[in-house]
């Protein structure tokens, strides 16, 4: 009868346990549309926004972020994510016609938003439940851009930015909206590097018992 030694079958399942306890994050990616033009009175200086933007146009929203940044909410989550880069493992970004925001970019460097009596400085930030992105915050410049368009998340609005006088073009801000149904928010796992390296010798080391074991078995049928 194949036998395994307990406290090496113990031992790996102790070292695998220990290495579930992964980073978790959440993913979310949220898209809108510029629908309309805003159009500016010809009394405003500020008359155009950027010629890359057109009606149409698809905005896409990306964020990867830790989930110790979501607090529980009124049925769901807020995850403030002011200061995020553009990339790696946590990251925030928001594309539409070349421009691109990040979260380092708020206007008014985080609005306090107020979650169990702490004061966290979190804008931009979002709401999510059920797997769905149900709100956004903020007031974002881009980067890469002389114009300076203002991006409102929340009503979503694009417009000039403030003191861009003799700014000429033709697009005049826009109106968008965002599609919240087809959304996502989702929790990943993702074990570190040292988890991954003992997971892997636990089972090298429940393999390596049952193959000790098998090998005792033959050689006691042989003799």
């Amino acid at each position: 009868m194949l036998k395994v030694h307990v406290p090496v079958l113990a031992a790996a399942a102790f070292l695998w346990s220990g290495s579930a306890e992964a980073a978790r994050f959440y993913d979310v990616t949220l898209t809108g549309e510029l629908v309309s033009e805003l159009g500016y009175g010809p009394s405003d200086l500020n008359t155009g926004v950027d010629p890359n933007l057109a009606t149409g146009n698809t905005v896409t929203l990306t964020a990867r972020f830790n989930a110790d940044r979501a607090f529980a909410q009124g049925g769901g989550f807020l995850a403030g994510l002011y200061g995020l880069p553009t990339g790696g493992d946590e990251f925030w970004r928001l594309d539409v016609g070349g421009l691109t925001w990040n979260s380092g970019h708020e206007m008014y460097d985080g609005f306090p938003i107020y979650v169990d009596d702490e004061n966290f400085y979190a804008d931009p930030s979002i709401t999510f439940a059920g797997g769905k992105v149900t709100g956004v915050s903020g007031v974002m410049v881009p980067t890469w851009t002389d114009t300076v368009p203002v991006f409102r998340l929340s009503d979503f609005r694009i417009e000039p930015g403030e003191g861009l006088y003799g700014n000429t073009y033709g697009t005049q801000g826009f109106k968008g909206t965002w599609d919240y149904a087809n959304s996502s928010a989702t929790l990943t796992g993702v074990p570190e590097p040292t988890t991954w390296a003992i997971m892997i010798i636990g089972f090298g080391m429940t393999g390596a018992a049952i193959r000790s074991a098998r090998r005792a078995a033959r050689a006691a049928v042989r003799v």
